[in-house]
């Protein structure tokens, strides 16, 4: 079927329109801009206009059209335009895609009134509302809770970075990527912070917006402020976490303006519950005033999770959380997200994305373990342990884990891994030529592509989680569809020796190579419309090469996508601003970070963007402030080559050949714990939601290991 929309028609769906550009019925206009095609009216009760479903070939688009009755009213003009204002000037998977000319004016057959339309990216998921209805409506659990919290807080970010905020969140506005990435949709409420605004607070010509429950007094009076934003974020997650509306008496007495939601989300911690009445507070001047100020709190609720866990460890539906399939970054070891943000994740987690995906902490049994060994310590004296070549170990008591599946299949050294984040798919490359997907609840394996004619080395993920890169000895960069694992197309000979690492910018606009001669190659990876740009990469080529000392084992973006870091002999940090205006014949050098004596392994960046993590075959750990480009701590406690590192809140995880895992505390470099008890060396780890261990090595046979951590005993 194809649509007309125009409004006086009187048969807009006629049966023959499909076959036909113009309306069989009226003779107006049916594909839009010469590009779109309308297929179906979605709503006709969507604020001032109509929504419908509408295609550029076979892409699924939504088209907005302003009610011809309200083309005269400047205020709703203003407001409609303002979202293709504001949605044009954001690029973050946590916002919905506008592309240059998705405004433009529609004149139906022999009508001298246009119609104002806007052409946007479909998200292909439902909002929180519906999503609520279709979980039967089921509180969500505290670690969805906190991973949707930093998800809207760095799509926010970005908003408010632009110097504009929303004023209208509640749940019909947020919806659900299959990615599991939440997305934050109609800014046509949204106004621009600027100096006259400010200064005209409570002026009459202000268009207040208000959606009942979720709007705080002050916007209410015409007074919206960027704090408006997180008062209606705080009552969306009463919502989600009581399953109940907010007017609800159970949880809000109006008489009183008091609210009683806290009895009905039993399964939060109370530092959770206390930072959501900040975000709801009666006065904007009691609310966290900036984003950044909610990503600090909702570090401190982390830190508060580990003595004082959720009062519930299950929702009331009696299941454990969904958890979002944003991507958990062996590097971050959060989700991945682009800028978000996003991240998923990668990249949560998101920066992003731009992504900031600060998403796991505090989620496993490791949690209660810390406590306990500190006190086993404290209690009774522990002597240092000593390891194999008889260097001092730490004197916490050790914990140990237990083996509880093993997945067999590769043939040959498994080289990366990438854990999704639903925290159940697991995706491996090995030597053996293959790349494999996992599910690790069944313990199956679900498909294996084999296009690759060499050892696999590196994997990476699209920010919104819909394209697998893959690359290795045989010089490719191979892509795949992602859940299907479909083969996208590939870049041939895409350097000139066997290629080491594969990196995705957090605002998913660059992927970066490296290979063992020390080349590393920037490509532009989307279009100007968001798209992979694999025909443009494969007769472009990148858009510059730079040169490392030596060959080069990791790569790593900055959350904020300011710096490029490069792993090889020594730690090489590079502006990426710089990079992408640079010319063939002008690249700016590096900023070379010294202090490791052998080459570095694995890297790693810390929530805040503060603090790079470095692993190295030295047998250390290196911490490294971004800001001054200066060492802050070597930890040496590690008696053999250091592999591979996960960040986890304000922990950082590092693992070597020695069969050993140490947790550090990333601020202050204090050894935190000793973990043994593994049975190979360990190459690469990822942390499951629900506290697993996933680890391979290379020792035959070549499979992947999952281990649950036993908890302390104290004598």
């Amino acid at each position: 079927m194809s649509l007309c929309i125009n409004p006086h028609c009187r048969q807009p769906n006629h049966p023959d329109n499909s076959a036909n550009l113009t309306c069989q019925s009226c003779g107006s206009d049916l594909l839009l801009q010469g590009r779109y095609r309308v297929m179906r009216l979605i709503s006709n009760q969507s604020g001032f206009g109509r929504v419908y479903e509408a295609y550029e070939r076979n892409i699924p688009k939504i088209l907005k059209v302003l009610k011809e009755s309200y083309n005269h009213n400047d205020k709703v003009l203003e407001l409609f335009r303002r979202e293709v204002q504001v949605l044009s000037q954001l690029n973050h998977p946590g916002v919905p895609q506008v592309e240059p000319d998705g405004y433009f004016l529609y004149f139906s057959k022999e009508s001298t009134e246009p119609l104002h339309c806007l052409v946007m990216e479909k998200i292909d998921g439902p909002n929180l509302k519906q999503w609520m209805v279709q979980q039967g409506n089921h509180p969500i659990s505290e670690k969805q809770a906190m991973l949707w919290l930093t998800q809207l807080t760095d799509v926010l970010h970005l908003v408010h970075q632009h110097n504009y905020f929303h004023r209208d969140i509640k749940p019909e506005n947020i919806m659900l990527r299959s990615s599991g990435q939440l997305v934050l949709v109609d800014f046509g409420a949204a106004r621009e912070m600027t100096q006259t605004y400010m200064a005209q607070l409570g002026d009459s010509d202000i268009t207040a917006v208000s959606s009942a429950g979720y709007t705080p007094p002050e916007q209410e009076q015409g007074q919206a402020v960027p704090q408006s934003d997180f008062y209606a974020m705080g009552r969306t997650l009463i919502y989600l976490l009581t399953a109940k509306m907010p007017n609800d008496p159970s949880v809000y007495d109006s008489r009183t303006n008091a609210f009683r939601w806290r009895e009905d989300a039993p399964q939060i911690s109370t530092a959770l519950a206390d930072f959501v009445d900040e975000l709801i507070a009666p006065a904007a001047a009691n609310r966290p005033q900036t984003t950044t100020a909610i990503l600090e709190r909702l570090a401190q609720v982390r830190a508060a999770q580990i003595t004082n866990p959720p009062r519930h460890p299950k929702d009331r539906s009696g299941q454990p959380p969904a958890w979002p399939a944003t991507v958990l970054d062996p590097h971050h070891g959060d989700a991945h997200q682009a800028a978000t943000a996003p991240e998923p994740s990668r990249r949560f987690l998101p920066p992003w994305l731009d992504q900031r995906p600060w998403l796991l902490a505090g989620l496993t049994g490791l949690v209660l373990a810390v406590p306990l060994a500190w006190y086993a310590l404290s209690q009774h004296g522990l002597a240092p342990t000593t390891g194999e070549n008889g260097q001092t170990r730490p004197t916490q008591e050790d914990l140990t884990v237990t083996l509880t599946s093993m997945l067999s299949g590769h043939q040959s050294e498994i080289k990366d891994l990438m854990l999704l984040g639903d925290g159940n798919t697991l995706i491996t490359a090995s030597a053996d030529r293959t790349i494999r997907i996992w599910d690790l609840d069944a313990g199956t394996l679900r498909q294996t592509l084999d296009q690759h004619t060499n050892v696999v080395k590196a994997l990476a993920v699209t920010t919104d989680q819909s394209t697998l890169i893959s690359t290795g000895d045989d010089r490719t960069i191979r892509f795949w569809s992602l859940p299907d694992g479909k083969p996208l197309g590939q870049i041939d000979n895409a350097h000139n020796v066997p290629i080491n690492t594969l990196e995705v910018s957090n605002n998913n606009k660059l992927l970066v190579s490296a290979d063992g001669d020390g080349s590393i190659k920037l490509w532009n990876l989307v279009d100007d419309n968001g798209s992979l740009n694999l025909p443009a990469m494969k007769q472009e080529g990148p858009f510059v090469v730079l040169k490392a000392e030596s060959g080069v084992n990791d790569l790593l973006f900055s959350r904020d996508d300011n710096s490029l870091i490069s792993g090889s002999k020594s730690l090489q940090v590079w502006d990426v601003d710089a990079l992408e205006n640079a010319t063939a014949d002008a690249v700016s050098e590096p900023t070379v970070l010294a202090g490791h004596t052998s080459f570095i392994n694995r890297l790693a960046i810390s929530e805040d963007d503060q603090t790079l993590v470095s692993a190295s075959v030295d047998k250390t750990v290196g911490l490294w402030d971004m800001t001054s480009k200066t060492s802050k701590a070597t930890l040496q406690e590690h008696v053999n080559h250091v592999n591979t590192l996960w960040i986890r809140g304000q922990e950082v995880w590092s693992a070597d050949r020695d069969k050993t895992i140490l947790v550090w505390d990333l601020n202050t470099g204090t050894l935190i714990q000793k973990i043994t008890g593994f049975d190979t060396d360990i190459w690469r780890l990822a942390i499951r939601p629900d506290g697993q261990i996933i680890t391979v090595g290379g020792t035959e046979p070549y499979n992947i290991r999952v281990w649950q951590l036993n908890s302390l005993l104290v004598p």
